[in-house]
């Protein structure tokens, strides 16, 4: 590959990944990725990608790289072609046959490149039940007074707290069973797990602090005389809260009065 094509080409990937990134800020699906609070972040990403791009494709810059070619000599340091061959020696190794410019930035675009292959090729989506399988349930108290000293508790009327205020909520407090008799009302994805008994299961979402990369499955435990969806269903379960065990970890248990299925959220993660 020609230093005018390893470049033209580097131009073209970056913008293309520059675009990629603000088409999803566009469509809404990079909350799938990262958290809401990093988009400017992302937006300024995106458009220095597109910049370093614009930089790369300029076509005097191209046109001038492709004459240093032409006439044999390497545009970045000066040298003429057969200058190479006094150096063939150094390093105690001969470089006739091969190019180590070309060789890393062959590799350089590769890397370059991957971040926009996987975005082409693996599905767009957030995550889901299906991934807990992976990364497990956080059942350790991920949020407790020690490990963060400045955690308050949420004060919300019980209704309106989601899951992670709820987990919060149970690690935050000297006594748990405060909460017993509380009335709950959340949405989540349904999980089940092994250790539960009959007629049980979890309700659980994502919490992420900067992308999904640090995504935390927290969940309660529902019990319910009403069959719970199959698969990766989203739900909403409302009922009384009381507690439960999973190993010796206490967790939030509803015992529903509904179990209702619904729609994915647009934004399906919940953050700290």
């Amino acid at each position: 590959m020609t230093p005018r094509m390893t470049r033209a080409s580097r131009g073209l990937v970056l913008l293309a990944l520059g675009v990629l990134i603000l088409q999803r800020i566009w469509a809404g699906t990079l909350v799938w990725f990262v958290n809401p609070r990093t988009l400017a972040l992302t937006w300024m990403a995106a458009l220095g990608l597109i910049a370093m791009a614009g930089s790369l494709l300029d076509v005097r810059q191209l046109r001038r790289i492709a004459v240093g070619a032409g006439d044999g000599s390497n545009p970045a340091t000066g040298l003429q072609a057969g200058d190479h061959e006094l150096h063939q020696d150094h390093s105690g190794h001969d470089h006739t046959g091969h190019d180590h410019a070309a060789a890393g930035g062959y590799y350089s675009l590769v890397v370059l490149a991957l971040p926009l292959i996987m975005a082409l090729l693996v599905p767009s989506k957030p995550l889901d039940g299906g991934a807990v399988a992976n990364k497990g349930l956080n059942t350790a108290r991920p949020l407790v007074r020690d490990a963060v000293t400045t955690l308050k508790r949420t004060e919300k009327p019980p209704e309106q707290r989601n899951i992670l205020e709820w987990v919060r909520n149970f690690n935050y407090a000297a006594d748990a069973s405060v909460y017993a008799g509380q009335s709950a009302d959340v949405t989540g994805f349904t999980y089940f797990d092994t250790r539960l008994a009959p007629g049980q299961f979890i309700v659980a979402r994502y919490s992420i602090s900067c992308c999904v990369a640090d995504a935390m499955a927290l969940g309660m435990v529902v019990q319910s005389d009403q069959a719970a969806p199959v698969g990766n269903a989203w739900i909403r379960v409302r009922g009384p809260v009381s507690l439960v065990k999973i190993g010796d970890q206490p967790m939030p248990l509803i015992k529903a009065v509904s179990v209702d299925g619904i729609g994915a959220p647009a934004d399906p993660y919940l953050y700290p």
